[in-house]
């Protein structure tokens, strides 16, 4: 899991739990609490990650991918992919 591109959320108690991640790292978390983490902004990239050379060829506007070779979260604008952190082309 990630915490939103905001940064504005990036801890959060689940379930008696409390996570804190930094902006662009990722965590581990149980299932039940990576439902309402999303639920709650942040992002499960067990789906949407891999290195650079397996970003989607034909993603949606503004979907999300981890970018393992460059550790980023980037976003899809329909033209290139974008850094959420920074907003420059990755």
């Amino acid at each position: 899991m990630m915490p939103p591109g905001s940064g504005l959320k990036n801890t959060i108690m689940v379930n008696g739990r409390t996570y804190t991640c930094a902006l662009g790292s990722m965590i581990d978390v149980p299932d039940a609490d990576a439902y309402v983490m999303t639920a709650n902004g942040w992002v499960d990239t067990t789906r949407l990650s891999g290195p650079t050379a397996n970003r989607p060829a034909t993603p949606n506007v503004n979907a999300k991918f981890h970018d393992t070779t460059l550790n980023v979260l980037i976003v899809w604008d329909g033209v290139n992919w974008r850094s959420i952190a920074t907003g420059g082309v990755v």
